[in-house]
């Protein structure tokens, strides 16, 4: 199911990451996959220039194949947190760092140790503290 369509457009958002793949058009039409990208005018009054999102259902090739890129990508983040069950990655919040209204995020969620077959990748540009992505998400 798409929500949104990415575009090469959305893709720039996330230039020089490794989980910019992710964002593009190649799983648009994909049944397993959910791909949210909200336009400025439906972001900016939380502060945010762009906001992206895949979610994978039933797929486990490609949640590892992304659940890896965001391990790389974590590799260089300016601040992470972290935790891990059953020796895998559950959940991630990682600065990406920039400045101002370029402040790059992102935010993964893999729930396999718990059962269910299901990942998300979250991308969030913006004007943004650590603490108020952390509020947003969590409402």
């Amino acid at each position: 199911m798409v929500v949104g369509v990415a575009t090469v457009f959305a893709a720039m958002a996330q230039e020089g990451l490794n989980v910019a793949e992710f964002f593009s058009d190649a799983y648009t039409g994909n049944p397993k996959v959910t791909l949210v990208s909200m336009s400025y005018d439906k972001v900016e009054k939380n502060g945010m220039r762009k906001y992206r999102s895949i979610s994978v259902e039933d797929s486990p090739e490609l949640a590892d194949k992304i659940g890896r890129a965001v391990s790389k990508d974590g590799a260089s983040a300016v601040s992470k947190e972290v935790s891990y069950r059953e020796g895998q990655l559950y959940f991630g919040f990682y600065s990406m760092g920039g400045k101002r209204s370029a402040r790059r995020y992102l935010l993964y969620l893999n729930r396999r140790p718990k059962g269910k077959e299901k990942t998300t990748l979250i991308f969030i540009e913006g004007n943004l503290s650590d603490a108020e992505v952390k509020r947003m998400i969590n409402k």
